[in-house]
């Protein structure tokens, strides 16, 4: 007589799956329906959600923080830029007016 022990072996799933299968249960169709039609435990989807969900934070985390900083620096930097070349304008508008009235005072004399 054999002995009843039966070894399980765990499944791999590709990465092309998992997301297909994540953005199914973005989507809206429920976790049940897709466990069904997959023959996969809700479980199993709940725990890839989550672990997505954390990589993507962490991806996230880091690289906002640095992006957003080095965002605003050149927001800053360019709103200072701007408002320097506004100025500019405006004197060199003054000093064309200027001109303008000189040259047609002259003219007329």
């Amino acid at each position: 007589m054999k002995s009843g022990k039966t070894v399980k072996v765990r499944r791999h799933y590709e990465a092309d799956f998992k997301q297909e299968l994540m953005r199914m249960l973005a989507s809206g169709r429920s976790a049940k329906d897709i466990s069904e039609s997959f023959g996969i435990g809700e479980n199993l989807l709940y725990r890839w959600k989550r672990m997505a969900t954390k990589k993507a934070k962490m991806s996230m985390g880091s690289t906002s923080n640095d992006k957003s900083l080095k965002l605003a620096e050149e927001v800053a930097k360019l709103r200072a830029e701007n408002q320097r070349l506004k100025a500019d304008r405006d004197v060199l508008k003054k000093a064309l007016g200027l001109l303008s009235q000189s040259d047609s005072g002259t003219s007329m004399s």
